[in-house]
């Protein structure tokens, strides 16, 4: 993760929905994280190129590269692979044991403002801002 006493920490929203990318970016930039986002698994790979990103926060279910994929792809990069992805689905899933090695975490859409800063918070290291 990058020095926080240097620069913010980077989360990458990758969201095809446009409201939903807008939400998470927004209350993530209102905690002080410095927010990059994607429309999906392409243009996050292509964001991970050039971009520093320190946490990866991933809808499962997107056009052209998934969530699971973007994941599978990510983890074979030696430089990326620790990198810590959350993934987003509106999908129950009563077995989440599959992702384990993919995803660090998995929140149920929609999941509460309270829930998805305590989760990105938890791999950042950041406490919640009242």
């Amino acid at each position: 993760m990058n020095d926080t006493s240097q620069s913010p920490i980077s989360v990458l929203v990758v969201e095809d929905n446009l409201d939903a990318r807008d939400i998470f970016s927004a209350t993530l930039s209102n905690q002080g994280y410095r927010v990059l986002e994607a429309g999906d698994g392409v243009e996050a790979l292509v964001k991970l190129e050039s971009e520093p990103v320190d946490i990866i926060l991933t809808d499962l279910r997107m056009p052209r590269i998934d969530g699971i994929t973007l994941a599978s792809t990510i983890r074979k990069l030696p430089h990326l692979r620790s990198m810590p992805i959350i993934a987003l689905t509106a999908t129950p899933l009563t077995d989440k044991s599959w992702m384990l090695g993919l995803f660090d975490e998995v929140l149920l859409k929609p999941c509460s403002i309270k829930e998805l800063v305590e989760t990105v918070g938890k791999f950042s290291g950041k406490a919640i801002k009242p």
